[in-house]
């Protein structure tokens, strides 16, 4: 049977996970495997379970106190299960969610230990554990919101990659380890006498942990910037490469028409003479040598826009020195609200995976076909290519052929896709590779300088 002290711990313990399960839950909602109340569900069993191990094994002269850190390898392998089971993500990203939340709330119970044993002696402990762990907790709401909400909400939303989770897990597993050997042993597995340092270690100990996961969450926004702005420079620099090269064949074209044109007259005169002797033959003859010299020139604009149409050129001349049949219907008009840097981001990834995967093709066609359109306020593009290299999907993600890891063309696409507000949407049979993506042009109309909607 349960008495009042341990009525008011299981208040309190409970009262404590519920604000965090709504801190962390709500930034990884766009990960939920299922739905809103049946992720509750969830939510409420481990919260339940939490009660449960804090009764059975971290109170003092309760059942399993001596096997307190049992208790806790238990509660932290269910509580790994369990957001297993409602978050997709990866192993390494749920060691690091579940460590920070175990960190800040035994900090929050410590705190509370800490203060109740040294100012509310007069006091239930049981009751007085209570009301100071809520006033504590209220306390840490701000704080919490600002690491989970404002920070790792903005990193769930990147995707990052999984190679930075496999290294950050540990400083929140570093820190919990210091906590249990210093801090467990004194505050739960047996009385003591506590002094007024002990609360101002607690204290201290507290920010210090909240300080190195907040400074963990801004190292890997600004190590994701820092992947990102390489990318966008390198993908720059990929642009005023094709630009030019595409002055350098304007350049040429426009000798090549200057030579023709200064030579045509002695042309006209070589014609003239046939007619005039009536050689009809050698007429025919000369015309047949002379007309794929001023038919040569069949580079003509592919698109309106200036970007798109120099990064489909481009692309096109690389399949055809590769023997890859290439076929383009592009219909993107100069001006449309979207990103040069953006729209050339997304061209380019598309096409070099397309190249790519019809490359690594040994036997049949390889094809690749362009279509992309302005379609009321979005921007459609749709590329299908051969590809012969098997397709491993994981949870949404195409793993690369060419690295380990997640496909750094279709995330990057993907990113810029979200950013417009749209869609993307991925098909492939044993033959064909599909992709089709959607762009709200509206979307950034809105947020432009000086649009009307930026001032209401």
């Amino acid at each position: 049977m349960m008495n009042a002290d341990d009525i008011f711990a299981a208040l309190r313990v409970a009262g404590t996970c519920i604000v965090f399960a709504c801190f962390i839950f709500i930034p990884l909602k766009s990960r939920f495997r299922y739905g809103n109340v049946r992720t509750a569900l969830w939510v409420s069993a481990l919260i339940v379970v939490t009660v449960v191990t804090t009764l059975l094994f971290l109170l003092p002269g309760h059942l399993f106190t001596e096997y307190n850190i049992l208790g806790i390898a238990l509660w932290f392998c269910l509580a790994v299960a369990v957001f297993r089971i409602t978050i997709e993500s990866s192993g390494f990203e749920l060691l690091f969610i579940v460590l920070v939340t175990l960190n800040l709330y035994v900090n929050i119970m410590a705190i509370t230990k800490s203060i109740v044993s040294l100012h509310l002696k007069e006091m239930p402990e049981a009751a007085a554990q209570m009301l100071v762990s809520y006033g504590v907790t209220l306390f840490y709401v701000p704080l919490l919101w600002i690491l989970l909400v404002r920070f790792f909400r903005r990193i769930v939303e990147l995707n990052i990659s999984r190679s930075f989770w496999r290294v950050i897990w540990m400083i929140p597993a570093l820190t919990y380890i210091v906590f249990y050997v210093k801090i467990v042993g004194d505050f739960w597995k047996r009385p003591v006498h506590i002094e007024k340092g002990d609360v101002l270690f607690s204290v201290l100990w507290s920010f210090i942990t909240y300080a190195f996961f907040f400074v963990t969450l801004v190292m890997l926004l600004q190590a994701y910037k820092g992947i990102a702005a390489m990318e966008e420079t390198k993908l720059i620099a990929s642009q005023l490469q094709m630009q030019e090269e595409k002055y350098e064949s304007m350049i040429e074209h426009m000798e090549d028409t200057a030579r023709l044109r200064h030579d045509w007259r002695h042309h006209l005169l070589v014609i003239a003479g046939f007619a005039d002797s009536g050689s009809i033959e050698g007429l025919r003859e000369y015309l047949k040598q002379l007309a794929p010299v001023y038919m040569a020139d069949t580079d003509t604009m592919l698109c309106e826009n200036h970007v798109a149409d120099v990064i489909l050129r481009h692309y096109r001349t690389l399949a055809d020195d590769a023997g890859i049949k290439i076929r383009i219907q592009a219909d993107i008009p100069e001006g449309i609200h979207i990103g040069e840097t953006d729209l050339g981001s997304v061209l380019g990834n598309l096409l070099e995976n397309a190249l790519h995967a019809c490359r690594g093709r040994q036997t049949g066609e390889r094809e690749i076909e362009v279509k992309a359109a302005v379609k009321g306020s979005q921007l459609v593009i749709m590329l299908r290519n051969t590809y012969e290299n098997k397709i491993v999907e994981r949870k949404g993600r195409y793993l690369s052929t060419k690295h380990e890891g997640e496909g750094r063309g279709i995330a990057s696409v993907k990113r810029v896709v979200e950013k417009y507000r749209g869609m993307v949407h991925v098909a492939y049979d044993e033959r064909f590779f599909n992709i089709t993506l959607f762009m709200n042009l509206e979307e950034q109309k809105r947020s432009a300088p000086g649009s009307r909607e930026q001032y209401l």
